[in-house]
Protein backbone atom coordinates (compact mmCIF):
# COMPACT_ATOMS: atom_id res chain seq x y z
CA UNK A 1 0.00 0.00 0.00
CA UNK A 2 1.10 3.59 -0.60
CA UNK A 3 0.60 6.78 1.31
CA UNK A 4 0.69 10.13 -0.49
CA UNK A 5 2.65 13.26 0.42
CA UNK A 6 0.94 15.92 -1.69
CA UNK A 7 2.49 19.06 -3.16
CA UNK A 8 -0.27 20.03 -5.57
CA UNK A 9 -2.05 23.22 -6.55
CA UNK A 10 -5.18 21.30 -7.52
CA UNK A 11 -6.92 18.60 -5.46
CA UNK A 12 -6.99 15.02 -6.64
CA UNK A 13 -10.07 12.85 -6.61
CA UNK A 14 -10.63 10.33 -3.86
CA UNK A 15 -8.35 7.39 -3.34
CA UNK A 16 -9.40 4.42 -5.45
CA UNK A 17 -8.85 0.98 -4.03
CA UNK A 18 -10.13 -2.36 -5.16
CA UNK A 19 -9.52 -5.66 -6.81
CA UNK A 20 -10.38 -7.10 -10.18
CA UNK A 21 -9.73 -10.02 -12.47
CA UNK A 22 -8.01 -9.83 -15.83
CA UNK A 23 -6.53 -12.27 -18.29
CA UNK A 24 -2.97 -13.28 -17.45
CA UNK A 25 -0.57 -11.30 -19.65
CA UNK A 26 -0.26 -12.18 -23.32
CA UNK A 27 2.76 -11.68 -25.57
CA UNK A 28 1.16 -8.55 -27.03
CA UNK A 29 0.08 -7.00 -23.73
CA UNK A 30 2.34 -8.57 -21.10
CA UNK A 31 1.07 -6.11 -18.51
CA UNK A 32 -1.39 -3.27 -18.57
CA UNK A 33 -3.47 -3.34 -15.44
CA UNK A 34 -5.50 -0.12 -15.35
CA UNK A 35 -6.84 1.42 -12.16
CA UNK A 36 -10.56 2.06 -11.83
CA UNK A 37 -11.39 -0.21 -14.77
CA UNK A 38 -14.06 -2.81 -15.35
CA UNK A 39 -11.98 -5.81 -16.31
CA UNK A 40 -13.04 -9.16 -17.71
CA UNK A 41 -12.93 -12.60 -16.16
CA UNK A 42 -12.29 -15.99 -17.68
CA UNK A 43 -10.78 -19.32 -16.69
CA UNK A 44 -7.24 -18.06 -17.27
CA UNK A 45 -7.56 -14.99 -15.03
CA UNK A 46 -5.28 -13.32 -12.55
CA UNK A 47 -6.42 -11.48 -9.44
CA UNK A 48 -5.18 -7.89 -9.12
CA UNK A 49 -5.31 -5.39 -6.28
CA UNK A 50 -4.64 -1.69 -6.69
CA UNK A 51 -4.47 1.49 -4.66
CA UNK A 52 -4.40 4.72 -6.68
CA UNK A 53 -5.15 8.43 -6.70
CA UNK A 54 -6.65 9.88 -9.89
CA UNK A 55 -7.02 13.37 -11.29
CA UNK A 56 -10.09 13.49 -13.55
CA UNK A 57 -10.68 16.27 -16.08
CA UNK A 58 -13.92 18.18 -15.89
CA UNK A 59 -15.01 21.61 -14.79
CA UNK A 60 -13.03 24.82 -15.01
CA UNK A 61 -10.46 25.80 -17.59
CA UNK A 62 -7.44 23.97 -16.17
CA UNK A 63 -6.32 20.70 -17.73
CA UNK A 64 -3.23 18.71 -16.98
CA UNK A 65 -1.07 16.62 -19.31
CA UNK A 66 1.68 15.31 -17.10
CA UNK A 67 2.92 14.46 -13.63
CA UNK A 68 6.17 14.38 -11.69
CA UNK A 69 6.54 12.29 -8.54
CA UNK A 70 9.20 10.87 -6.25
CA UNK A 71 8.61 7.40 -4.85
CA UNK A 72 10.46 4.77 -2.93
CA UNK A 73 11.31 1.60 -4.81
CA UNK A 74 11.36 -1.91 -3.33
CA UNK A 75 12.65 -5.36 -4.10
CA UNK A 76 11.08 -8.75 -3.31
CA UNK A 77 11.69 -12.35 -4.23
CA UNK A 78 8.67 -13.04 -6.43
CA UNK A 79 7.78 -16.11 -8.45
CA UNK A 80 6.37 -16.72 -11.91
CA UNK A 81 2.68 -15.87 -11.64
CA UNK A 82 3.24 -12.83 -9.40
CA UNK A 83 3.80 -9.14 -10.14
CA UNK A 84 4.13 -5.97 -8.06
CA UNK A 85 4.42 -2.39 -9.32
CA UNK A 86 4.24 1.32 -8.61
CA UNK A 87 3.28 3.42 -11.60
CA UNK A 88 1.88 6.54 -13.22
CA UNK A 89 -0.94 6.17 -15.76
CA UNK A 90 -2.04 8.58 -18.50
CA UNK A 91 -5.43 7.42 -19.80
CA UNK A 92 -8.15 8.42 -22.23
CA UNK A 93 -11.11 6.02 -22.20
CA UNK A 94 -12.63 7.24 -25.47
CA UNK A 95 -16.30 6.39 -25.66
CA UNK A 96 -16.05 4.04 -22.71
CA UNK A 97 -15.72 0.84 -24.71
CA UNK A 98 -12.52 -1.20 -24.26
CA UNK A 99 -11.72 -0.86 -27.96
CA UNK A 100 -11.35 2.94 -27.61
CA UNK A 101 -8.94 2.88 -24.65
CA UNK A 102 -5.64 4.74 -25.07
CA UNK A 103 -3.02 4.81 -22.34
CA UNK A 104 0.59 5.13 -21.19
CA UNK A 105 1.93 3.48 -18.05
CA UNK A 106 5.41 3.65 -16.52
CA UNK A 107 7.20 3.19 -13.21
CA UNK A 108 8.92 0.29 -11.47
CA UNK A 109 7.84 -3.30 -11.26
CA UNK A 110 8.91 -6.81 -10.36
CA UNK A 111 7.62 -9.22 -12.99
CA UNK A 112 9.34 -12.63 -13.24
CA UNK A 113 7.08 -13.75 -16.10
CA UNK A 114 8.48 -11.03 -18.35
CA UNK A 115 12.14 -10.84 -17.28
CA UNK A 116 12.81 -14.37 -15.98
CA UNK A 117 14.17 -12.80 -12.79
CA UNK A 118 12.91 -11.13 -9.60
CA UNK A 119 14.82 -7.86 -9.95
CA UNK A 120 13.08 -4.49 -9.81
CA UNK A 121 12.89 -2.92 -13.28
CA UNK A 122 12.09 0.51 -14.67
CA UNK A 123 9.40 -0.03 -17.29
CA UNK A 124 7.13 1.65 -19.81
CA UNK A 125 3.99 0.42 -21.55
CA UNK A 126 1.52 1.81 -24.04
CA UNK A 127 -1.84 0.82 -25.46
CA UNK A 128 -3.91 2.12 -28.36
CA UNK A 129 -7.30 0.61 -29.11
CA UNK A 130 -7.69 -1.44 -25.94
CA UNK A 131 -6.69 -5.06 -25.57
CA UNK A 132 -7.75 -5.76 -29.16
CA UNK A 133 -5.53 -2.98 -30.53
CA UNK A 134 -1.84 -2.20 -30.43
CA UNK A 135 0.58 -1.86 -27.55
CA UNK A 136 3.46 -3.45 -25.73
CA UNK A 137 5.94 -3.26 -22.87
CA UNK A 138 9.28 -1.47 -22.88
CA UNK A 139 10.85 -1.73 -26.33
CA UNK A 140 9.46 -5.16 -27.21
CA UNK A 141 7.87 -3.60 -30.28
CA UNK A 142 8.27 -0.41 -32.28
CA UNK A 143 6.83 2.61 -30.50
CA UNK A 144 8.88 4.14 -27.70
CA UNK A 145 11.75 6.30 -29.00
CA UNK A 146 14.75 6.09 -26.68
CA UNK A 147 16.93 9.20 -26.50
CA UNK A 148 19.10 8.32 -23.49
CA UNK A 149 22.45 6.60 -23.95
CA UNK A 150 22.54 5.35 -20.36
CA UNK A 151 19.10 3.97 -19.56
CA UNK A 152 16.28 2.20 -21.38
CA UNK A 153 12.92 0.72 -20.42
CA UNK A 154 13.55 -2.63 -18.73
CA UNK A 155 16.62 -1.30 -16.89
CA UNK A 156 17.28 -2.95 -13.49
CA UNK A 157 16.95 -0.47 -10.61
CA UNK A 158 19.60 -0.74 -7.92
CA UNK A 159 19.80 -0.19 -5.01
CA UNK A 160 16.24 -0.75 -3.80
CA UNK A 161 14.60 -0.13 -0.44
CA UNK A 162 14.33 -2.78 2.21
CA UNK A 163 11.81 -2.63 5.04
CA UNK A 164 13.42 -1.41 8.30
CA UNK A 165 16.52 -0.38 6.36
CA UNK A 166 17.68 2.52 4.21
CA UNK A 167 15.20 3.64 1.56
CA UNK A 168 15.96 4.21 -2.12
CA UNK A 169 13.96 6.73 -4.16
CA UNK A 170 13.38 7.48 -7.83
CA UNK A 171 11.75 10.44 -9.57
CA UNK A 172 9.41 9.92 -12.51
CA UNK A 173 8.18 12.59 -14.88
CA UNK A 174 5.87 12.48 -17.89
CA UNK A 175 4.54 15.39 -19.92
CA UNK A 176 3.10 16.19 -23.33
CA UNK A 177 5.37 18.57 -25.24
CA UNK A 178 3.44 21.62 -26.42
CA UNK A 179 5.50 21.95 -29.59
CA UNK A 180 5.10 18.37 -30.80
CA UNK A 181 2.35 16.61 -28.85
CA UNK A 182 4.77 13.78 -28.03
CA UNK A 183 4.75 12.25 -24.53
CA UNK A 184 8.17 12.51 -22.87
CA UNK A 185 9.41 10.19 -20.11
CA UNK A 186 12.04 11.16 -17.52
CA UNK A 187 13.53 8.83 -14.89
CA UNK A 188 16.34 8.99 -12.36
CA UNK A 189 17.40 8.99 -8.71
CA UNK A 190 15.38 11.11 -6.29
CA UNK A 191 15.06 14.66 -7.60
CA UNK A 192 17.37 14.05 -10.54
CA UNK A 193 15.28 12.60 -13.34
CA UNK A 194 16.75 12.69 -16.84
CA UNK A 195 15.14 12.27 -20.28
CA UNK A 196 14.77 8.62 -21.34
CA UNK A 197 12.73 8.99 -24.51
CA UNK A 198 9.23 9.67 -25.76
CA UNK A 199 6.06 8.19 -27.22
CA UNK A 200 5.32 10.00 -30.51
CA UNK A 201 1.80 11.41 -30.64
CA UNK A 202 1.08 9.41 -33.81
CA UNK A 203 1.61 6.17 -31.87
CA UNK A 204 -1.48 6.67 -29.68
CA UNK A 205 -4.07 8.66 -31.68
CA UNK A 206 -6.58 8.51 -28.83
CA UNK A 207 -4.42 10.86 -26.77
CA UNK A 208 -4.22 13.52 -29.50
CA UNK A 209 -6.26 16.60 -28.63
CA UNK A 210 -8.11 14.84 -25.81
CA UNK A 211 -8.19 15.34 -22.07
CA UNK A 212 -6.67 12.58 -19.96
CA UNK A 213 -6.98 10.95 -16.56
CA UNK A 214 -3.77 10.99 -14.52
CA UNK A 215 -3.37 8.25 -11.92
CA UNK A 216 -0.54 7.17 -9.64
CA UNK A 217 -0.24 4.39 -7.11
CA UNK A 218 0.49 0.70 -6.89
CA UNK A 219 -0.89 -2.67 -7.85
CA UNK A 220 -0.12 -6.33 -7.43
CA UNK A 221 -1.24 -9.35 -9.39
CA UNK A 222 -1.12 -13.08 -8.85
CA UNK A 223 -2.29 -16.15 -10.66
CA UNK A 224 -3.60 -18.92 -8.44
CA UNK A 225 -2.26 -20.94 -6.70
CA UNK A 226 0.38 -18.24 -6.08
CA UNK A 227 -0.25 -15.93 -3.14
CA UNK A 228 -0.60 -12.19 -3.60
CA UNK A 229 2.82 -10.46 -3.43
CA UNK A 230 3.43 -7.28 -1.38
CA UNK A 231 2.28 -3.94 -2.78
CA UNK A 232 4.80 -1.15 -2.29
CA UNK A 233 6.66 -2.04 0.91
CA UNK A 234 4.01 -4.54 1.96
CA UNK A 235 2.76 -2.30 4.79
CA UNK A 236 -0.63 -0.58 4.89
CA UNK A 237 -0.92 3.18 4.43
CA UNK A 238 -0.04 5.36 7.42
CA UNK A 239 2.27 2.72 8.87
CA UNK A 240 5.72 4.25 9.26
CA UNK A 241 7.08 1.60 6.88
CA UNK A 242 4.49 2.21 4.16
CA UNK A 243 5.71 3.08 0.65
CA UNK A 244 5.09 6.63 -0.54
CA UNK A 245 4.64 9.03 -3.43
CA UNK A 246 5.86 12.54 -2.64
CA UNK A 247 6.67 15.92 -4.23
CA UNK A 248 3.84 15.50 -6.72
CA UNK A 249 3.52 18.12 -9.45
CA UNK A 250 0.75 18.16 -12.03
CA UNK A 251 1.93 19.58 -15.35
CA UNK A 252 -0.34 21.66 -17.59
Amino acid sequence: MFYILLDLCSPLKNLKQGNSRVEWPSELHPEFFLPNGNLSTDGNSVITYYSTHTWLPGGGDVYYYGLEATLDVYGFDLQHGQASAAAIWIVNRGDGHPSSLSAIQFGWHIFPWLYKDSHTHFYTAWMSGGTSGKGCMNMNCAGFHKTSSSIAPGHVISPVSRVNDQKSYITLRIFKANYSGDWHIHFGPSGDSKPVGYFPKSLIPGLIGNTVEISFGGYVAHKKPRLSPPMGSGYVAYNENAASFSNLKLID
